[in-house]
Order: C-alpha cells, then sequence, then structure tokens
C-alpha cells in the first residue's frame, strides 16, 4: 500500500515539475525548486483506476509531504446517462462514498444526442472536459488529476499504430495537458499498471463500480483491451505493456529534438502570414528533411487552427512534394496550397467561412 502511494507521489511530483519546466523555461531555473502545494480537482468515474488515485491523493493531503493541501481535494464526476439507471446508481454511490471520506464532490449529469454526426466517444470526451474545466475554475483547483495507467497508455499507442500513425502518434498520452492559462490536466497514475491498482484497492478496502460498456468490444479501444493486449502478454511477450512505455518515452524524447529543428525551419522558410494565409519558402524547404518539412507543415495547421481530422499521410506528403514541383493542391476543409516558382501560399478559401 506504502509503495503504491509512493509512486503515485513520483508520479506528481513529475507533473507538477513538468508544468514548473513549461513555465520556467529559461535555463537558471533549478530542476530541484519545490512546487507550491496544488489545489487538485479529481475526475472520478468510480472505477477501479479513479478510485485508487482518489485514496492514493487523499493520503498524500493528509500527510506531511505537503503536494496538496490538506482541504486542497474536491472530486468531480459528470453522469452522461448512457447506461440508463446504472449511470445514476453509480453517481449516487460515489457521492456516498465521499460522504464517507469526507471529501467534496461536485456531480452533474448530461444527456449525449447519440444521434450526433460526431462520434459518441468524441461527444462524452469533450463534455467530460468542459465541465472538469468549468468545475476547476468555480473551485479555484489549479490542476485536474485523471487516472490513466499504464495499461491505457498501452492501449492508446496500439490504436494508434493499428490506425496509422507517425512517430508523435507513438508518444500516446501525455503525462501533463494544458487546459487554459493557470490550469493544467495531470496524469500521477501512468506509469502505474491497472494490476497494482486494483491491488491497492484490495488492500485498503476500497470498493469500486465496474462500468460493463467497458466490456463492449464493438469499440475498438475495448478490442485492444480485451482481446488484442491478452494475446500479446500471453503469446509473445508478457512484459509488452511495460515495452510500449519505453516506446513511448523515447518517442517523447525524440519528438522534442525534433520540434526544436522544424522550429528553426519554420521560421527561416516563413516570408509572412495573417489569419488566413501563410507564405513559404520552397528554397528553404527543399533543403530540410522530408519529415521535418511534414511535421512542418503539420505544425502550421495546429497554429491556424485548420482542422486535421481528414488530413493523412498522403496529404502531407503530397504537400512536401509541392515544395519540389507542381502547381497547386485542394486539401481537405477547403484548404489550398499553391506553388508559385519558389513560393509556397497556404490558404483557407473565404467562402468556407459561415
Amino acid at each position: 500500500m506504502n509503495q503504491f502511494i509512493q509512486t503515485v507521489k513520483r508520479g506528481l511530483l513529475t507533473c507538477q515539475q513538468r508544468i514548473q519546466d513549461e513555465s520556467n523555461p529559461g535555463p537558471n531555473i533549478s530542476s530541484h525548486q519545490k512546487s507550491p502545494a496544488q489545489r487538485t480537482l479529481i475526475a472520478v468515474s468510480g472505477g477501479a483506476d479513479s478510485m485508487a488515485l482518489l485514496r492514493a491523493l487523499q493520503c498524500l493531503a493528509q500527510s506531511s509531504e505537503s503536494l496538496i493541501p490538506l482541504d486542497g481535494l474536491v472530486i468531480a464526476h459528470l453522469n452522461h446517462g448512457l447506461r440508463g439507471t446504472a449511470s445514476d446508481e453509480d453517481a449516487e454511490w460515489l457521492k456516498q462514498e465521499c460522504r464517507r471520506l469526507s471529501l467534496p464532490c461536485v456531480t452533474e449529469k448530461q444527456e449525449l444526442n447519440q444521434g450526433s454526426d460526431s462520434g459518441l466517444e468524441e461527444q462524452c470526451r469533450t463534455a467530460r472536459y468542459d465541465f472538469l474545466t468549468r468545475v476547476a475554475i468555480a473551485e479555484q483547483c489549479t490542476q485536474i488529476a485523471v487516472a490513466h495507467t499504464l495499461d491505457d497508455q498501452a492501449e492508446t499507442v496500439l490504436h494508434h499504430i493499428i490506425r496509422g500513425t507517425g512517430i508523435t502518434g507513438l508518444r500516446g498520452i501525455p503525462q501533463t495537458r494544458v487546459l487554459q492559462q493557470g490550469l493544467h490536466l495531470i496524469r500521477p497514475l501512468l506509469q502505474i499498471s491497472r494490476e497494482e491498482v486494483v491491488e491497492f484497492l484490495n488492500v485498503c478496502g476500497q470498493e469500486y463500480r465496474n462500468d460493463e460498456s467497458n466490456a463492449d468490444t464493438s469499440f475498438t479501444r475495448n478490442r485492444i483491451r480485451h482481446q488484442l493486449l491478452p494475446l500479446l502478454k500471453k503469446e509473445f511477450n508478457p512484459n509488452v505493456v511495460q515495452s510500449i512505455q519505453r516506446l513511448s518515452q523515447q518517442a517523447v524524447e525524440v519528438t522534442c529534438v525534433l520540434n526544436a529543428e522544424v522550429d528553426q525551419i519554420l521560421t527561416a522558410s516563413t516570408l509572412d502570414r495573417n489569419q488566413e494565409t501563410w507564405r513559404l519558402d520552397c528554397l528553404v524547404l527543399q533543403k530540410s528533411p522530408d519529415y521535418l518539412v511534414r511535421q512542418c507543415f503539420l505544425k502550421i495547421w495546429q497554429e491556424m487552427n485548420w482542422s486535421r481530422r481528414r488530413m493523412g499521410f498522403d496529404h502531407w506528403q503530397r504537400l512536401q512534394e509541392l515544395t519540389l514541383s507542381g502547381q497547386k493542391l485542394s486539401l481537405p476543409d477547403q484548404v489550398e496550397a499553391e506553388r508559385r516558382d519558389k513560393l509556397l501560399i497556404l490558404r483557407k478559401r473565404i467562402d468556407s467561412h459561415r
């Protein structure tokens, strides 16, 4: 039990250190500087992972570690209502558990439109993070803790590989993420396996809820969890989850180096830009490795807030080839790329605006 809590503590410290490094990137900032205690919102579904996160962070708040204020934990639960009475029962059970543990709990029920054009999983995710952000601001929390584990990381990387991914997709789930200024998402359990989570809950006698929808193998992620990963463990490598985690970490490190190169190339090749157009010098791009040129275009899409949902590898590849030869490309979501001599112009058609 103590070992589990100490592992969560290390995960929490890693998250806080990364946030501090991102906020203070200068070379004179000490990596050993202690972060102040953070008021924390915990996203809790009632399942094993989130209940283990709740209990571990509560133990740390009650200790002398000063990582979290004694009264600095708030529980948040969003009821999507997708499982009828079972969803309502989970929410009520969690409220009772929080009362037993003397923890404040904020719950909300949202009925989602299952007939919407956007996927149900994406709807749930968007609604959940909107809810968590609102509650965190109202409760004056500076960080939101979610309970993704080592197994979730492996499932995510495998999911990316199956759908088709580049090096960035091998990074999987980031340990921290900025939601808005002064508010970060953190994942203290990302180095802990689901098996360790269940063992911890058994030792401390903590009950949890099982969501039957997690066993529905019509969802790709559930098939990865219940079919692919067990097969890989049994037939190929019992430590495959740890192997995928190491691959993910190396992808994070490599991406950091590549991003610095991309920033330099993009700065050197950009001639000018505005809200709708980005003009580039093809001569600079032609001297750069193909992969980095494609990453430059990816960053342009991010900064211009152009949709990447329908942009596949072939689109990025054709853009890179346009820096060498060709005249014009029509890309998804009404983005156009036009080459004029040594100039490449990227723009979104005006008629796409409503």
